[in-house]
């Protein structure tokens, strides 16, 4: 067995739920997380490795490929969220993925990760806003993740209005902030998101209270620990 197979062999997915929280909390959908059997995380190193070469990045797509058909068939109603590190975007295999799952982007949306990479071009938001427009044209629902961390800042995100459906905010990235200036901050994406009629989705919900808190100001759609750390749907 190849260094490759065994890596893959470690990998394993579980589904963190996004709750909307209205009169009833009620899940919308599933967000795939990738762990490790050995370090029960994200397998951060790992997955870099995959992403960094063409040919890895296929093996990757090849698992979730079959990851996401194993769930599909048996929970065929339900809303699945992949994350796309902004690398796996200039390679190939990745679209030659979202081919093979084709049949499934009534399911599955994508998110775009905050992460910086190097492009080949020198204007990497122009080329970063062709590979959104791209993942649109094949169908597919597109969140920014992270919004206001990374490179998916306010800019990309008024760049692809028309193209995206979903922003995504992580209150872990500002947990330091006094709670008045982040709510402050929060109401500023909510404003956008219901001008522009965008799902915004907030992240790191780790207590009733501030879930309520959040909900009472209109920010109905929420994940975090609170919400459920992640389950194996098959």
């Amino acid at each position: 067995m190849d260094d490759t197979q065994e890596l893959l062999d470690d990998l394993y997915i579980v589904c963190q739920p996004i709750m909307l929280c209205s009169n009833t909390t009620v899940i919308d959908g599933y967000e795939i997380l990738l762990r490790s059997k050995e370090l029960q995380r994200f397998p951060e190193k790992t997955f870099m490795w995959f992403i960094e070469e063409e040919q890895r990045n296929s093996k990757l797509m090849g698992y979730y490929s079959r990851e996401l058909a194993k769930i599909m068939d048996i929970h065929s109603n339900t809303k699945l969220s992949l994350n796309l590190h902004p690398k796996q975007l200039q390679h190939p295999s990745t679209w030659d993925f979202l081919d093979t799952i084709s049949s499934m982007k009534r399911n599955v949306s994508i998110e775009l990760t905050e992460h910086y990479c190097e492009f080949d071009r020198s204007d990497r938001e122009d080329y970063l806003q062709y590979y959104i427009l791209r993942l649109k044209r094949k169908g597919f629902s597109v969140a920014i993740d992270d919004v206001g961390s990374g490179q998916n800042n306010f800019e990309l995100v008024a760049r692809n209005i028309p193209n995206i459906s979903t922003i995504k905010v992580s209150l872990l990235k500002f947990r330091n902030l006094n709670e008045e200036v982040l709510f402050k901050f929060l109401n500023s994406w909510l404003y956008l998101s219901e001008h522009y009629q965008l799902k915004m989705i907030v992240e790191g919900i780790e207590s009733e209270s501030l879930s309520n808190e959040l909900k009472n100001l209109g920010m109905v759609y929420q994940q975090g620990y609170y919400h459920g750390k992640g389950q194996v749907l098959v």
